[in-house]
């Protein structure tokens, strides 16, 4: 990755987390009443459109992804996917297709857990996925838990599955 792209990214990924921090801390009831994740959706958008210049638009549900902030001209600084549990694999997987055709700078997708200490971030490159916790409690710091390589069904060379043998019956 280019060292000017990582910066940017950087940047915006500090951003996000002060959008993130709003959101934890103005509008709980969010989380007391159970809202649905197109609320979340709404209020983090707007959220993020604090910190964001004039040339970026913030759009909500565009392409497949939650929220785009982009220049309506193809350049995507962040597409970020909201879910209110764990994220499925199969939303996993649209995220990181968003982030293959798409190509934003920067695809998360954030897991608001009820009753955790912590908001689980995805972070999706190519070939792997970063999972980050960031703890409200500890001024939004972040750590980063493991990165999973991601290997796809059509790289695999069919050579490689290990065949079973059958075992001799003892008589």
């Amino acid at each position: 990755m280019p060292e000017d792209l990582r910066s940017e990214n950087i940047d915006t990924f500090a951003l996000f987390k002060k959008a993130l921090k709003i959101l934890c801390e103005e509008d709980t009831f969010l989380f007391a009443k159970k809202a649905k994740r197109e609320a979340f959706s709404c209020r983090m958008a707007q959220h993020l459109n604090r910190y964001f210049g004039s040339e970026w638009y913030i759009d909500a549900a565009l392409f497949g992804s939650d929220i785009m902030i982009w220049d309506r001209q193809g350049n995507i600084a962040l597409a970020l996917f909201i879910a209110k549990d764990y994220v499925t694999a199969h939303q996993k997987e649209k995220a990181r297709l968003f982030h293959l055709e798409q190509k934003p700078a920067l695809t998360l997708a954030l897991s608001l857990l009820e009753g955790k200490d912590y908001a689980l971030i995805y972070r999706f490159e190519k070939e792997y996925i970063d999972y980050l916790h960031i703890y409200p409690a500890q001024d939004y710091e972040d750590r980063v838990l493991k990165r999973c390589l991601i290997k796809d069904d059509k790289d695999t060379d069919p050579s490689l599955f290990r065949i079973k043998k059958k075992k001799e019956r003892k008589e």
